[in-house]
């Protein structure tokens, strides 16, 4: 059996929001010789929205150890013993892999969309670490 296994992904781009939360300090340096009210009453709220999306935008995605599946879903995030685990089921019936954990006492548990890899990826991991795979 391989380690542990992570992905990680997050709305937009992080290097976007970089480049453009420093565009705007630039931005903000070179008016403020000219413009310090502008600066003031635009800018600076602009970059502390930038600043602040940065920080707050959700990490999704999946850590899959030996013993337990974390699913990343931003603020709820959660943690599933691999014993509980029956299977997993992935259905590609429009285009769209939906996979869904069913767990051994009937319950689904339905994987956002930016939680999961490419579905080949996940039945390798799944299986690798003895999760049968249904419903491919």
């Amino acid at each position: 059996m391989t380690g542990d296994f992570e992905y990680r992904a997050r709305h937009g781009g992080l290097a976007l929001s970089i480049v453009a939360f420093a565009g705007l300090a630039l931005l903000s340096a070179f008016l403020w010789q000219s413009m310090p009210g502008f600066v003031l009453l635009l800018m600076i709220p602009a970059l502390a929205v930038c600043l602040w999306q940065m920080i707050v935008t959700p990490v999704y995605g999946l850590h899959l150890s030996r013993d337990v599946w974390h699913i990343l879903e931003g603020p709820n995030d959660r943690h599933l013993p691999t014993a509980s685990i029956a299977h997993l089921r992935v259905s590609d019936r429009d285009g769209t892999a939906r996979c869904t954990i069913v767990m051994t006492d009937g319950a689904e548990i339905e994987l956002p969309d930016l939680a999961v890899p490419s579905p080949l990826v996940l039945i390798r991991e799944a299986t690798n670490r003895g999760i049968p795979v249904r419903e491919i």
